[in-house]
């Protein structure tokens, strides 16, 4: 087993790498944000329009207040007469306007505004219903009955979270690249800084790999210190976003927390971040050797 040498100058001198661990944290930066983004939306979205999948809304919008509480009663006995439908649930005047102020603003829900009755229909998801079928049935009552199960709306929505998370994967896969890159660039420029040095062990009996040995220690502290920097930075960041969204968002949709265990495991970024710092820089050492000999 060789022994390690220490032949680089000190970091702080080392003018061709000592700004790297802050390039790298702004790399460990954007990679955290674009996968923390992602899971928050897989996690919090994802359940979201799970519990929406089962559902469906009824709305009766008679003008007459006699006709569509009668209308409302006979949709009611229809919807838990037909197979399938496991609760069937009027909304109340209070839900009502709590669903309409985030639009409308608060105050702004007054009595002589046209609210329609509100169905809440949950679906068994053992049973599969004909929507259309029940639709036909709900129309014999009222042409003012109107079905909406959602389904339009949640697939547009899904589509929509299937290229954010898209997005953040082409996002990390570039900054992975970058990282890359900047690491081959700075290893580069340090051997280019040290050639005679290296020139003068290779002369006194130094191995490639014992070389290769301190710019991959290097290298692998500067991603280290750059991927807790970039990780502190970017839970900060995403803590203050998630705080300021909660007022912002409310009632309009959910805002995202964040899944404990998911972000639990981003914890391991900055040893990525050295580990791929590490292996850049001892390829990158070993091939430049392999030419100077």
């Amino acid at each position: 087993m060789t022994k390690a040498i220490h032949f680089l100058p000190d970091e702080k001198n080392h003018e061709a790498t000592r700004l790297l661990p802050y390039v790298m944290a702004v790399m460990v930066y954007l990679s955290a944000l674009a996968l923390m983004g992602s899971m928050m939306l897989h996690k919090g979205f994802g359940d979201w329009t799970e519990s929406l999948s089962n559902r469906l809304t009824v709305q009766v919008t008679t003008a007459d207040r006699e006709a569509r509480e009668t209308q409302v009663r006979q949709v009611i006995q229809l919807l838990r007469n037909t197979p399938g439908i496991e609760h069937v649930r009027k909304l109340n005047e209070v839900e009502i306007e709590q669903l309409l102020e985030p639009w409308l603003g608060v105050g702004n829900v007054t009595s002589d505004l046209p609210v329609p009755d509100i169905l809440d229909v949950t679906v068994s998801r053992a049973l599969k219903i004909n929507l259309d079928a029940l639709n036909a049935q709900i129309s014999k009552i009222s042409d003012n009955i109107h079905l909406d199960d959602h389904q339009q709306w949640l697939g547009r929505f899904l589509r929509l979270m299937d290229m954010v998370e898209y997005t953040a994967l082409g996002i990390l896969l570039l900054v992975v690249m970058a990282t890359i890159c900047m690491v081959i660039f700075g290893t580069k420029a340090g051997m280019a800084e040290n050639r005679e040095t290296i020139a003068i062990m290779h002369h006194l009996g130094a191995r490639d790999s014992m070389v290769a040995r301190a710019y991959q220690n290097r290298f692998m502290i500067y991603g280290l210190k750059g991927g807790i920097i970039g990780l502190v930075l970017a839970f900060v960041t995403l803590i203050s976003l998630i705080y300021l969204s909660r007022d912002l968002a409310s009632g309009l949709a959910p805002v995202p927390d964040l899944p404990m265990v998911e972000v639990g495991i981003l914890l391991v970024v900055p040893i990525i971040a050295a580990a791929i710092s590490m292996l850049t820089a001892r390829i990158t050492v070993m091939r430049d050797l392999r030419r100077m000999v």
